[in-house]
């Protein structure tokens, strides 16, 4: 039978590599977007080209900080440790009316 702290730590270390492989899908999609952001980046008088800036914009934005989320918390979880193990396999709590 797997021991607990082992469980924890299988359990941890794979949503590590799952938030990796999420991070890494997304950094794929960065040259891509900048590649466009950069395209409409020049300043224009068009509403459309100044429209499609901030939409690229934003969306860059968004990109980098869910890749920093992900490889942050693929960090966190898989160093481990006790906020780790008490989140994925809290201990029972003892019933306060003795039962």
């Amino acid at each position: 039978m797997i021991s607990r702290k082992d469980a924890v730590t299988l359990a941890s270390r794979t949503l590590a590599v799952l938030l990796t492989v999420w991070a890494l899908a997304d950094l794929s999609y960065l040259p891509g977007r900048l590649h466009s952001f950069l395209h409409y980046g020049t300043p224009s008088s068009t509403a459309a080209t100044q429209y499609l800036r901030h939409y690229y914009l934003i969306e860059v934005g968004f990109l980098v900080t869910r890749v920093i989320g992900y490889s942050l918390m693929a960090r966190w979880l898989f160093k481990g440790g006790l906020e780790i193990e008490e989140l994925l396999l809290p201990e029972p709590e003892e019933n306060a009316a003795g039962n």
